[in-house]
């Protein structure tokens, strides 16, 4: 397994000019992550709104995002209930050079265990790149479990890890002791836990906001520095209840509003923030430090 698979990966979010990606806010933003020193990037996703995405924003992304990487690497959420679609994405990445594919299970069609080691070995056997599984259980009805992912760790070459979303820290210390999987928790209040649970890093919504306060704790707690890394975990645990009252969608575009002084925008289908939730974004995002 490539040791480049560690660290800081924001799940990138996209912000949106009605249903058009907004390329030039995320030029800002995408440079504001790098020189925060972030390790990577995890895109197309829920943060990134990838599920509600076209094709033709899907390909956009995928190209401008790993131009604009910096030394991070680029793990792209292929997902989709049109397998062609999968396959176009895959191809896609391999072009323009990611590191890695990801992929939930089947959302809508729920599925079963047997349906989903059927869907992971298809979608991983499209392609050489580095294979990560999606658990995000709360939107997909389906929780993987760490029993299939071992059996899907012997079946496929080609699968290095797992972003797991399910917020369940005795689930992240199972599949953490998987030979060779690359585990990323992808719940923030789980941060230190999880990494202290044997997790090579976090996946996170919130990095997006504060990436110096993540790249910080990561790297304290790396160092063994866990003092420092309990201090910074606390300040992330009370920025993550303050803010996750809200939809994510709601709370991370929000906040990254707060942060830039312009609207990160969400898709046009999605509600707007009622001023007194924009207000309560504002003020946390002011009185908690970066």
């Amino acid at each position: 397994m490539p040791a480049r698979f560690t660290g800081v990966v924001p799940a990138l979010a996209v912000p949106f000019k009605g249903h058009e990606i907004d390329f030039d806010l995320l030029a800002e933003h995408l440079d504001r992550l790098v020189r925060a020193g972030v390790d990577g990037f995890f895109t197309i996703a829920t943060t990134g709104l990838g599920h509600a995405m076209g094709i033709k924003s899907k390909l956009e992304l995928v190209k401008y995002v790993v131009e604009n990487r910096g030394s991070a690497f680029v793990i792209v959420n292929v997902a989709s209930i049109e397998f062609e679609e999968i396959k176009e994405l895959v191809r896609a990445s391999e072009k323009y050079g990611a590191d890695a594919v990801a992929s939930n299970v089947m959302y809508y069609f729920r599925v079963d265990e047997e349906g989903a080691r059927r869907f992971f070995t298809k979608v991983a056997s499209l392609t050489e790149l580095p294979f990560f599984v999606y658990n995000i259980p709360q939107n997909t009805g389906y929780n993987v479990d760490p029993r299939l992912v071992g059996r899907l760790r012997g079946e496929l070459r080609n699968l290095v890890g797992i972003k797991d979303s399910s917020a369940n820290i005795l689930q992240v210390a199972e599949l953490a002791a998987i030979e060779g999987l690359a585990v990323f928790n992808g719940a923030d209040e789980l941060t230190l836990p999880a990494l202290v649970a044997g997790a090579r890093g976090y996946v996170s919504a919130l990095a997006n906001v504060y990436p110096e306060l993540f790249v910080e704790l990561y790297r304290a707690y790396t160092e063994r520095d866990y003092g420092r890394a309990l201090e910074l975990y606390r300040r992330i645990l009370s920025v993550a209840v303050d803010l996750k009252a809200l939809p994510l969608s709601l709370s991370v575009y929000g906040s990254l509003s707060a942060v830039y002084g312009r609207e990160f925008g969400l898709m046009e289908v999605f509600r707007p923030l009622r001023e007194d939730e924009a207000k309560r974004i504002a003020k946390v995002v002011g009185e908690k430090p970066r």
